[in-house]
C-alpha cells in the first residue's frame, strides 16, 4: 500500500501534535480531552488541577499544552523554520490536502495516474471540478447558466487559497482550451423551443370542441374522474341488456296499459308522503315494468301487490332506513298481508335472477346537467319532465338516457342559461357525453313534450300536483309548458 504525505510547517503547535501521537499510541501517557482529529479541533487552555466534564483531572505532561494558540485556517502568520514532512498512517483527508495548499507551489500540477483511489482532491482540480449547467425556462426561451455550488470545505476556504485554487484551475484546463472554449460558447447561446402545431384534422377538432367537464375533480375520490366515461359507458351497455319493449303488455289478459299508468301515480304519492328518495321511485318503476314483460300471466288482482312489493325492494336498495314491510301492508288498508309481501319479494327477484343494477333516468340526468353546466331550474324542469314520461306508457320503452337527455334539452330550450355564449342548444359537449344527436332525440322530445302539455288535463294529477309546490318552485304550472314554444316542440321543430 502507498505511502501517503502530508505537508505541515514547524512551528509552535509541532509540539503539541507530537503529544496528542503519543497519547494515542500510548494509553499510559494520558487520555484525551476530546474525540477527533486532534489537528482539526482547538486545542482548549488546560492548567493542573482543573476538572474535566466528568470531574476529572486532565494532567499536562509537558509545558507545550499551555498557553497554545488555537490552530485556524485563516491568515496566521508564517513561520521562518524549516518545512518538515513525515508520514501519515491515515488516508489524506480533504481538509489536510486544502491546508497543505498554503505551501504547495502555484506552478505545480496533480497527476491524475499517481492519485490514489484514497486521496481526495481539493475543488477546483481537473478530477474533482465538476460545472453544473441548469437549463432556466423563460417562456419559450430556454438558457443554459453555470451555477458554482460550494461545499463546505470550499466556503471555509482563505483567500489566499481561493486565489490559488482559480490558478491552478486555469493551468489545468490549458491543455483542453479548445474543447472548453466549444462548452463555453454552446453554454452561452440560447436556444427557442418551437411548439408543435395542432393536426389539422377534422377528429382532432372535434375534440377541441370537446370540454372536459371532470377536469376539476381529480380532488375528490368520490367523483371518480378516472374511470367515471367508463361508469357511464357499462351503464349504457346495461340498458341494452335490460331493455323494455314497446307495448309490452300486449301480451296480458287482464292488464292493460291504464292500470299501469293507476299504479304507478299512486306509487309517485306514496313515495311523496313516505318521503322517499326519487331513485327509489324510479327503481319501482323499473321493476314493475320488467317483471311484467317477463310474466304475462300476471292476475288483476296482483298487480297492486307487484306494485308496493317492487317499492318494498326499491326502498332495501335505495333508502338509508327503509320503512318496515308494516307500513307497506297499511298503505295497501290490509288488503294484502306481510307474508304475501314476502312471498311476492321471493318471486320478483327470482325472475329478474337477481339484476336489480338497471341505471335510471336521473343517474344520466345528474352527468348531463353538469355537462350542459344547467342551472338548478333545468335539473328541477328535467325531473319533472321526467317523472312525467315514467307515467305514460308510451314512453315506457325508452332508454333512461333517452329519456334524460330529451328532457334536458327540452329544459334547456324553454329556460335557456344566461352565461351561454353559444346559439345551439345541444352543444358538442352534451353530444359526446350523451352519445345522442338532435336527430336522434326528435320523436322522443315530440312525445315528452305532449305528455306535458297535457299534464292539466290528465286523470291522474300526482306528479303534477306534487311540483305545484314552492319547494319544487311551482314548476309544473309555468306558462312556458302551455307557450309556442313547447308547440314548435310538439310539432318536430327543434333547434341543434
Amino acid at each position: 500500500m502507498a505511502t501517503h504525505f502530508r505537508i505541515a510547517k514547524t512551528d509552535e503547535n509541532d509540539a503539541a501534535r507530537v503529544q496528542a501521537k503519543k497519547v494515542l499510541k500510548e494509553p499510559t501517557v494520558g487520555k484525551r480531552a476530546v474525540l477527533g482529529e486532534l489537528g482539526n479541533k482547538v486545542l482548549k487552555n488546560v492548567e493542573h488541577g482543573k476538572g474535566g466534564k466528568d470531574g476529572g483531572v486532565f494532567k499536562s505532561t509537558d509545558a507545550a499544552f499551555k498557553n497554545i494558540k488555537p490552530r485556524v485556517d485563516t491568515h496566521w502568520k508564517k513561520s521562518d523554520g524549516p518545512i518538515t514532512v513525515f508520514p501519515v498512517s491515515k488516508p489524506v483527508t480533504r481538509s489536510d490536502s486544502l491546508k497543505g495548499l498554503n505551501h504547495v507551489g502555484i506552478g505545480q500540477k496533480y497527476n491524475k495516474s499517481t492519485v490514489s483511489a484514497n486521496t481526495v482532491l481539493p475543488a477546483g482540480t481537473a478530477a474533482a471540478a465538476q460545472k453544473k449547467v441548469v437549463h432556466v425556462t423563460k417562456g419559450a426561451e430556454v438558457k443554459k447558466v453555470k451555477v458554482v455550488n460550494l461545499k463546505r470545505e470550499e466556503s471555509r476556504l482563505t483567500r489566499r487559497s481561493l486565489t490559488k485554487l482559480k490558478q491552478l484551475k486555469k493551468q489545468t484546463s490549458s491543455s483542453s482550451s479548445s474543447s472548453s472554449s466549444l462548452a463555453t460558447n454552446s453554454d452561452e447561446e440560447e436556444y427557442k423551443i418551437e411548439k408543435p402545431d395542432s393536426p389539422d384534422t377534422h377528429s382532432h377538432k372535434l375534440l377541441e370542441e370537446v370540454e372536459n367537464i371532470d377536469i376539476n375533480d381529480a380532488w375528490n375520490p368520490m367523483l371518480v374522474s378516472e374511470y367515471v366515461n367508463d361508469i357511464y359507458d357499462y351503464l349504457n351497455s346495461l340498458e341494452e341488456i335490460f331493455a323494455i319493449r314497446e307495448n309490452f303488455l300486449d301480451s296480458h289478459k287482464q292488464i292493460n296499459h291504464k292500470m299501469r299508468t293507476i299504479l304507478i301515480d299512486w306509487i309517485n304519492e306514496v313515495q311523496y308522503q313516505y318521503k322517499l328518495e326519487i331513485d327509489t321511485y324510479h327503481m319501482t318503476v323499473s321493476i314493475i315494468d320488467r317483471y311484467l314483460q317477463l310474466v304475462v300471466d300476471t292476475p288483476k288482482k296482483e298487480l297492486q301487490l307487484v306494485g308496493v312489493t317492487a317499492m318494498f325492494i326499491a326502498s332495501k336498495y335505495e333508502e338509508l332506513f327503509p320503512p318496515d314491510i308494516d307500513d307497506f301492508v297499511y298503505i295497501t288498508d290490509d288488503t294484502y298481508k306481510k307474508k304475501q309481501i314476502l312471498d311476492m319479494e321471493k318471486q320478483i327477484v327470482k325472475v329478474l335472477d337477481f339484476h336489480l343494477g338497471k341505471p335510471l333516468p336521473t343517474h344520466f340526468l345528474r352527468r348531463y346537467s353538469k355537462a350542459a353546466k344547467a342551472a338548478d331550474k333545468n335539473h328541477l324542469c328535467a325531473k319533472y319532465l321526467i317523472e312525467m314520461a315514467s307515467i305514460d306508457y308510451s314512453t315506457a320503452h325508452y332508454k333512461p338516457s333517452e329519456i334524460a337527455a330529451a328532457a334536458l334539452y327540452i329544459s334547456l330550450t324553454l329556460f335557456p342559461l344566461a352565461n351561454n355564449t353559444e346559439p345551439k342548444v345541444w352543444t358538442k359537449t352534451l353530444e359526446h357525453y350523451t352519445h345522442y344527436t338532435v336527430q336522434h332525440l326528435t320523436p322522443i322530445i315530440q312525445r315528452l313534450a305532449k305528455v306535458v302539455k297535457n299534464a292539466p288535463n290528465m286523470k291522474v294529477h300526482a306528479v303534477y300536483n306534487k311540483y305545484q309546490s314552492s319547494k319544487f318552485e311551482r314548476i309544473s304550472v309555468h306558462p312556458e309548458f302551455q307557450g309556442p314554444v313547447m308547440d314548435k316542440l310538439i310539432d318536430g321543430e327543434v333547434s341543434p
